[in-house]
């Protein structure tokens, strides 16, 4: 579950302070009610989801070893690395790229080189940084990251976004529009419209924006995905005094159409691949139904974490205390040192003292990220041994482990703009991230056969209708709290892969048993994890997945103006 709330930067100094506070001493008792063995020697797994296949699968992928799986580190390939030894040992068809199991993200450090890009006015060279600078590519406004003009002639095309702007399409063809800056606008207000779109749709050979200074920051690098744009219309930031320089005379004495001096430019949005790949895990089980194989479910979960602890190390039980007291939601709640009262500081060092009695201090430096998404994981393997074992489904099974959800749900949303089955063959996607916890101690209306279920009627109500209608007459039936998919509350459905599936109007359903103490904490460990809950909740989803896999008919989906919009978190 990707992290979009902040807290503050002094609990962790806090929790490392509060190891002095008792005296130690050592014993092999526990601390926590929910607290098992740390270690757990693995076995081999079998047919049926069980508790003992997950807590097997899960100390290996949340070990210590794995150093937090963060995307672009050796932990991570190692945690991906395991899902495709997996899927291989099940059998599966590699659903990747080149026949393997893996398809690679644009992921690494992107930027323009600042030595490297050219633009000219009438042969004249301009100076990057002062001068000019290239857009950054922008999937929304369609500008792409590389060009190559060569004395391409210019023509004005008025303010950047206006509507009322009618740009005659046989001057635009084959010219590089300039625009000036756009008119301020209400908040949230799009501002791609207008004269830009009718300039791609005249075949603009690209787009200068007129500003009165130039940033810098398309030559900064940062770690991010290369964006993919369709068409091939790149666009470039430029001063008031190079905009007058390209029609000898000042912009506010231009209007719609004026042509000016030509220009020729190349620059290229340049990606420096990170020392480990970034990769989505991808396999298939073939139906067995010939009319139906050729369409999909897709089981998925994330498999990277955020890796090593930043900062100074806390102390494991000394952070658990003070979350289990003052986070309960971990790094969701916002704690300010100096609002803590002396009763809560009492209750944390009575966990404390308990934990001092029975073990010694422990610093902790991994942020091992069994519940997010390991548990989602390991839930996502087990389903595919059960449906590898079984009677095949009608359709195809597609399990998807995805990439970099933590860094801004990047796996999924590569896979649904670079997919490796056709998008219109998928008739139900289920997203899993954290079925690890669920106690009643752990999360609001938590319980044994409890599981939260968001989006199932958000672009299928057909969807939502067969869950229930399944639950009703299971044997293992579930207690689905929906109190989430009615609220939103953390921005809860916006922080998930399945986003990247409702985008694109898949029928979609996210599966959780919510946020606990150890949320993006070092604490997020194996030995915390409700097994026997995450083995209910496999059941459960393994059931759904198969029988949105058996239907005789596709999931209905609503016509894209009756799907809720929220659904799409302004995408």
């Amino acid at each position: 579950m990707r992290r979009s709330l902040n807290f503050a930067p002094s609990v962790a100094a806090a929790v490392v302070a509060a190891t002095t506070l008792l005296p130690l001493s050592l014993s092999a008792q526990t601390v926590w009610p929910d607290e098992g063995p740390r270690t757990w020697a693995p076995r081999p797994t079998e047919g049926a989801i069980t508790a003992n296949d997950l807590r097997t699968r899960l100390y290996q992928f949340a070990d210590d070893s794995m150093m937090g799986r963060e995307v672009g580190t050796l932990g991570n390939v190692k945690g991906t690395d395991y899902i495709a030894a997996e899927f291989k040992r099940l059998g599966l068809i590699p659903a990747g790229e080149n026949g393997t199991y893996f398809q690679n993200l644009d992921y690494g450090r992107v930027a323009y080189n600042q030595e490297r890009v050219r633009l000219s006015v009438g042969g004249t060279a301009l100076a990057p940084s002062v001068d000019w600078a290239p857009q950054t590519p922008n999937a929304n406004a369609r500008i792409v990251g590389t060009a190559n003009w060569a004395s391409v002639a210019t023509v004005y095309g008025g303010r950047y976004g206006d509507t009322a702007t009618v740009l005659d399409p046989s001057v635009v063809r084959g010219r590089v529009v300039v625009f000036s800056e756009p008119a301020a606008t209400p908040p949230g207000t799009p501002r791609v419209a207008g004269n830009l779109l009718a300039a791609h749709n005249a075949g603009a050979a690209g787009v200068l924006l007129i500003s009165e200074s130039i940033s810098p920051a398309s030559f900064r690098e940062r770690v991010a995905v290369r964006p993919t744009v369709q068409g091939n219309v790149a666009g470039a930031v430029i001063t008031v005094g190079t905009a007058q320089r390209i029609f000898g005379k000042p912009v506010s004495e231009l209007s719609v159409g004026t042509t000016g001096q030509t220009v020729s430019g190349s620059w290229d949005y340049e990606l420096t691949p990170l020392e480990y790949p970034t990769r989505n895990v991808l396999a298939i089980l073939p139906g067995a139904d010939e009319k139906l194989k050729g369409q999909y479910v897709i089981i998925g979960a994330h498999s990277d974490h955020v890796g090593m602890v930043r900062g100074p190390a806390p102390e494991h039980d000394s952070l658990r205390a003070f979350n289990t007291v003052l986070r309960p939601q971990g790094a969701n709640d916002r704690v300010a040192i100096n609002s803590v009262t002396d009763e809560q500081w009492a209750e944390v060092n009575a966990l404390i003292a308990k934990a001092r009695a029975i073990r010694g201090p422990r610093l902790d430096t991994v942020n091992n990220g069994a519940d997010d998404d390991g548990s989602g994981t390991v839930v996502m393997l087990e389903i595919a041994e059960r449906m590898a074992t079984g009677p095949r489904p009608a359709r195809s099974i597609l399990f998807n482990s995805h990439a970099a959800e933590e860094k801004g749900l990047l796996g999924s949303a590569w896979w649904a703009e670079h997919p490796t089955i056709p998008l219109d063959s998928v008739v139900a996607a289920h997203n899993m991230d954290m079925l690890g916890k669920g106690r009643v101690t752990d999360v609001k209306f938590g319980g044994p056969h409890t599981v939260q279920m968001l989006g199932s009627r958000r672009v299928s109500l057909e969807f939502g209708d067969m869950i229930d209608s399944l639950n009703a007459v299971r044997d293992e039936p579930m207690v689905i709290d929906y109190s989430w998919d009615r609220t939103n509350r953390l921005n809860r459905f916006c922080r998930s892969d399945q986003v990247s599936y409702i985008r694109k109007g898949i029928p979609t359903t996210y599966f959780s048993t919510g946020y606990s103490r150890d949320y993006h904490q070092a604490t997020d460990e194996p030995q915390y994890i409700n097994y026997d809950l995450s083995a209910r909740v496999a059941r459960f989803v393994h059931d759904i997945a198969l029988a949105a896999a058996n239907r005789p008919e596709r999931l209905q989906v609503l016509p894209r103006d009756q799907q809720d919009p929220a659904a799409r978190c302004g995408g």
